[in-house]
């Protein structure tokens, strides 16, 4: 991606032609341009797709209730599992961002409030799992704590005082069920953050819920 074909093959015909230490620097430099246009361009797609998320939806037909009380989509599935329409593209994104990680304010029980680095992921085991990180003052991170997703839990109700904070009307709530920790709680800075983490993490649960149909599981 990025990188053009006919680009690529002028490197690669020069390097058949190499004859000196000149021709492996221009080589070298030719080859640090391709590669850092294609990592530009990917970078630049997934910015926008925080843009389109916010007005696109990632499944058409399916509904995000409250802790498991989503509707059933018709749209059609491959034998991954993987959604068939057009925002399949967008969902991939969307999955990509996700399992990246951002920070995130997250509510202890006790109604402590820590950030976190937030991601969430399709497991090698095959379930989604939500992956915590603690980052230390001087930039290190350290407690990494994984848990087992269950369901989304959206619509939360405002953590009492954050009205409170710049621009605290516009902040969200959602938790994620987990297999041990139960609800963990999340703000976000804004509905089109709150609908990409929401959307995003009910599509993998519903990938992986398909997986396991297909499978017998």
């Amino acid at each position: 991606m990025g990188a053009e074909r006919d680009h690529l093959a002028s490197v690669v015909s020069s390097a058949v032609n190499v004859r000196s230490h000149d021709d492996i620097s221009t080589l070298t430099a030719a080859a640090a341009t391709a590669l850092r246009g294609a990592a530009t361009l990917k970078a630049r797609a997934l910015k926008e797709v925080w843009n389109i998320n916010a007005v696109t939806p990632l499944e058409r037909g399916t509904g995000i209730g409250r802790c498991g009380k989503s509707k059933n989509s018709n749209s059609s599935t491959s034998d991954s599992g993987e959604i068939m329409n057009g925002d399949n593209v967008l969902g991939a994104c969307n999955q990509e961002l996700l399992a990246r990680g951002t920070a995130l304010l997250k509510r202890t029980r006790k109604g402590d409030l820590h950030w976190k680095i937030v991601s969430v992921y399709i497991h090698r085991t095959g379930e989604v799992m939500l992956k915590m990180k603690s980052r230390h003052v001087a930039g290190t991170i350290t407690k990494k704590k994984k848990n087992v997703v269950l369901d989304v839990c959206t619509n939360l109700a405002a953590w009492p005082g954050r009205h409170l904070v710049d621009e605290g009307e516009e902040r969200r709530y959602f938790g994620l069920k987990t297999e041990v920790r139960g609800v963990v709680e999340f703000e976000c800075r804004n509905q089109r953050e709150y609908d990409i983490w929401t959307q995003g993490v009910s599509r993998l649960l519903s990938i992986v819920a398909r997986r396991q149909n297909l499978n017998g599981v």
